[in-house]
């Protein structure tokens, strides 16, 4: 039983159209938050969360809305923050989920324009978004920011040097800022799945054994424990979700 009454309560949830970012986004508004997400095209927002196509638990839910945006332009991710704060005179969440990867490339074949943009998709969009949030967070002295990592951040992969140092870096991002402001009641942690279950997943990977995949709705779940009250001693922490990978 979730103990937090998220009744109004204000999230940005970047990546929200994607395949994980849309649960995350029906998960919090059923949860009764007040959910933004940037886009970059209003019309596939429209069309993801249409209710008329929805069916099941999440038909009905009306608090999701969407403001244009580029998240790798940071002037765009500033003034985003500060159109939602406009509106609603505060930012409580951040879930960072924007990301991707490259295909195997081994060092000898990376050059810098794959590292950087690895770092433009997996790195700054996040860094952008916790940056210009984290200045409205400290204005009102809370805060929860919770970034969606990778297996290889943590764990050395071959053929994924690119990959796995962007998104090391979030990791060290949101540990380096739980140091920093641990005297104030922000708080940033970082979810470090395996392989999700995504369709693009499945048809990139069709003979895998897709149980032993990471559930997107589990990955909700665990951002929904980590913003709130029952995680507010969680800090800085590195959440491993592998499922049986």
């Amino acid at each position: 039983m979730n103990l937090t009454n998220f009744t109004n309560q204000i999230a940005i949830i970047t990546g929200g159209t994607g395949a994980l970012g849309r649960v995350i986004v029906n998960k919090f508004a059923e949860a009764g938050m007040k959910i933004y997400v940037p886009v970059r095209s209003i019309s596939e927002f429209n069309k993801i969360f249409d209710d008329s196509q929805q069916e099941g638990e999440f038909k009905g839910l009306l608090k999701r809305y969407c403001l244009p945006c580029d998240a790798t332009n940071e002037n765009e991710v500033k003034e985003f923050c500060s159109n939602v704060v406009k509106q609603e005179k505060r930012i409580d969440y951040l879930i960072n989920t924007i990301g991707g990867y490259h295909p195997k490339r081994i060092i000898l074949d990376t050059d810098t324009e794959l590292i950087e943009s690895q770092l433009k998709l997996n790195f700054y969009t996040t860094f952008y978004f916790t940056k210009h949030a984290l200045t409205h967070m400290q204005a009102n002295n809370f805060g929860r920011v919770v970034s969606i990592g990778a297996k290889p951040a943590l764990e050395t992969t071959a053929g994924k040097f690119a990959y796995s140092f962007s998104k090391g870096g979030v990791v060290n991002l949101m540990q380096t800022l739980a140091e920093e402001f641990k005297e104030q009641d922000i708080a940033f942690n970082a979810i470090i799945p395996s392989i999700i279950d995504t369709p693009a997943n499945r048809q990139s990977m069709p003979n895998s054994d897709f149980t032993k995949w990471v559930s997107p709705v589990d990955i909700a779940e665990t951002c929904l424990f980590l913003i709130s009250d029952r995680a507010k001693s969680v800090r800085g922490n590195v959440v491993k979700m592998y499922g049986r990978v």
